[in-house]
């Protein structure tokens, strides 16, 4: 018996959650909790396409966004939609290791977008389900190698992981315990959780970051809420908070999420100690790897400067509809002519 369903997530939770329990391997960027704090952040609903065989299943969450919500869109003569994996990393997960259901997952997630007025997908692949890019180009989808990731194996001894450190790094460790720099897992209260968003969103700004990375009130909350996230804090003397972070732990991975930190202190090497502690507590968690992930330039030279080890990364992208994506692109060009970044995609998503 064959079976293809899409259900919206927030519609019935239980369902996914029971496939969920029988997913090996699967990311806490697949968890419920997780997924639907996502939706927040990329203004739309999430949505679970399912393919079955014989009681054997693959099934990919993904987020349906609205074209015609962005203000630059709402003349658009018919319902246009659009999709994206959550941010940061997904793929398709199943209870099989039989890569023939993931291909037929595609193809009738392809089949739905054309009859449904979904022109596009954009699908950022965990980079530990290593598979799933060869699976993506196989069926039709332009797979971009973005870059090389950082991560730390945590199953060798601190004193090998800090011999990984370049020298500079370990010379800031020892400068932030001079100053006497703390690290605590903080308790998620409303003080802690305000007090990080507005580090973060004042990092943002400085750094000139796109208007997604501010991410609103209801992402943080919902974020903040899950079980699989932890707020970690580094604090001067006096008690202050002078850097921060959320990661996101699964079975055997802790991920770096979001980071940031009081510039005023940059002398005191907040963010090295942070990121030096969350490693060594990771580890003490009984974790395997502790995920940095990539960036620009810089902050891929400060995530280079704690490991060796790197993961490839990819994204994939599908125009379900020529014709419909083209037309919107062409509108969007018509009224940003002054943009000239043809390679962003969707381009229409470009000053979003």
């Amino acid at each position: 018996m064959k079976n293809f369903e899409v259900w919206n997530l927030a519609d019935d939770r239980q369902r996914y959650n029971k496939c969920l329990e029988k997913c090996n391997p699967r990311t806490v960027f697949h968890l419920t909790e997780y997924l639907l704090a996502e939706a927040e952040a990329e203004n739309g609903i999430t949505v679970v396409f399912y393919y079955e065989e014989d009681g054997m299943f693959a099934l990919i969450p993904e987020v349906l966004r609205r074209i015609n919500d962005l203000p630059y869109m709402v003349e658009l003569e018919e319902e246009l939609y659009d999709m994206i994996t959550p941010h940061e990393y997904s793929g398709i997960i199943s209870n099989s290791y039989d890569n023939a259901l993931k291909n037929k997952l595609l193809k009738n997630i392809l089949s739905y977008c054309r009859k449904n007025n979904i022109i596009c997908q954009f699908i950022r692949l965990n980079p530990y389900l290593a598979e799933l890019p060869l699976i993506y180009k196989e069926n039709g989808f332009d797979v971009f190698h973005s870059n090389e990731q950082v991560y730390v194996n945590l199953e060798q001894t601190e004193e090998n992981i800090m011999k990984q450190y370049r020298s500079n790094v370990r010379r800031n460790i020892k400068r932030a315990k001079r100053e006497g720099l703390t690290f605590e897992i903080a308790e998620k209260n409303l003080f802690n959780v305000n007090a990080f968003q507005g580090m973060y969103r004042k990092s943002m700004y400085l750094l000139g970051a796109r208007n997604f990375f501010y991410f609103n009130n209801r992402y943080f909350n919902k974020l903040i809420e899950c079980d699989c996230s932890k707020l970690a804090f580094v604090k001067e003397e006096t008690g202050k908070i002078i850097a921060a972070s959320i990661m996101l732990l699964d079975r055997n991975t802790a991920y770096y999420h979001l980071g940031c930190s009081d510039r005023e202190y940059a002398l005191k090497r907040p963010m090295n100690y942070l990121m030096h502690s969350m490693i060594l507590w990771s580890r003490r968690m009984g974790k395997q790897i502790f995920h940095l992930g990539g960036g620009h330039k810089s902050l891929m030279q400060f995530k280079e400067a704690y490991s060796e080890t790197r993961i490839d990364y990819y994204v994939a992208s599908q125009i379900c509809d020529q014709k419909k994506y083209l037309n919107v692109c062409k509108k969007w060009k018509e009224q940003f002519s002054e943009i000239e970044d043809e390679n962003y995609y969707p381009l229409y998503r470009y000053n979003e």
